[in-house]
């Protein structure tokens, strides 16, 4: 299966990473892959429309029917036979809005010669994705990012201002790749939010936190959006979980005056939550873990092997790192 996502645009690399680390997760096997800063590519076979629906930094994620230029988009289009069928087509991309318009229209008068144009609730979504060349595809995913954004922190029962917004706290889950009902640990739960994202997506999650108020307002978080997550009270460093329960680690760690470390230094606190992870995950799994300095993320090689990272500038002095790290 071919298809196309259009990337949310919003991090140099991150939005890709996350797509690739959601077909690895499902176990699709990438045969081709391309990119630029807003498109990414992909040949696969496997389960690639259940992966990709698991995406937060997107927008359309799109299935190529057809990839060349006007031509032989308009051939595709002329020996399609749409049975009658609804159908809607939308075009983006490079060039000016009048192109795509025109493009739109051309292609579209074509189809409407076997099928019927509706606009609002069509049996076929079409989208022409205008870039070096025109790609024909039939979208088989929108990300919901309104969804994503009424689901911030400051709209839930319990909230502080430190936590991920939910579209990277998505990210974050799916760089751990962790497979659908598969089991992922958020020992640093905090406010709940990589918990909420990891049960939308059909992951079975457990989260844990030093401090009990955290532990109940999570709670309260999860039980507001009909959402299930196993909660403990528990230090992550200490891990009373038995190892190779977990599929992967997703965690936002404290990093800063405003977050309670009960008095330990980020230096330790780290260094015994990454000991206790390469204990508790299976050999070949991943942990997936925000980091505020590089130095943290130099600590945390001292146990796991880093795959990945990306740096996400917060504001003028905060950079912030996702990372994903494999048990070797």
């Amino acid at each position: 299966m071919r298809i196309l996502v259009e990337l949310s645009g919003e991090h140099a690399t991150l939005p890709r990473a996350e797509a690739l680390a959601v077909l690895e997760a499902e176990g699709v096997e990438v045969r081709a892959v391309a990119w630029t800063s807003k498109i990414l590519r992909i040949d696969g076979t496997g389960p690639v429309e259940r992966a990709i629906r698991r995406v937060g930094l997107a927008h359309v994620v799109n299935e190529e029917l057809v990839r060349g230029d006007l031509g032989d988009v308009q051939a595709y289009a002329r020996s399609a036979d749409l049975a009658g069928k609804s159908f809607r087509i939308r075009a983006r991309g490079a060039g000016d809005d009048a192109e795509r318009r025109s493009i739109e229209t051309d292609i579209g008068a074509t189809l409407a010669r076997t099928g019927r144009v509706n606009l609002t609730s069509p049996n076929l979504d079409f989208r022409l994705v205008v870039d070096e060349d025109i790609t024909l595809g039939r979208v088989i995913h929108r990300v919901d990012r309104s969804g994503l954004e009424s689901a911030k922190v400051a709209r839930r029962p319990f909230s502080l201002p430190i936590s991920l917004h939910p579209k990277l706290a998505r990210a974050l889950v799916n760089l751990s790749r962790v497979p659908t009902a598969g089991w992922v640990l958020d020992p640093f739960c905090g406010t709940g939010g990589v918990l909420l994202e990891a049960a939308r997506i059909g992951l079975r999650a457990i989260g844990a936190d030093v401090r009990t108020s955290m532990v109940a307002g999570a709670r309260r978080s999860l039980r507001a959006q009909k959402l299930d997550a196993g909660l403990v009270r528990a230090d992550a460093g200490g891990h009373p979980w038995r190892s190779n329960r977990f599929h992967g680690i997703a965690t936002d760690p404290p990093y800063g005056r405003a977050t309670s470390t009960r008095g330990e230094p980020l230096p330790r606190l780290y260094d015994r939550a990454f000991r206790a992870f390469a204990e508790i995950l299976p050999r070949g799994r991943y942990a997936a873990a925000v980091l505020p300095e590089p130095k943290y993320v130099e600590l945390a090689e001292a146990h796991l092997d880093l795959v990945e990272a990306h740096a996400l500038r917060v504001h003028r002095s905060l950079t912030r790192t996702f990372c994903a790290f494999r048990r070797p």
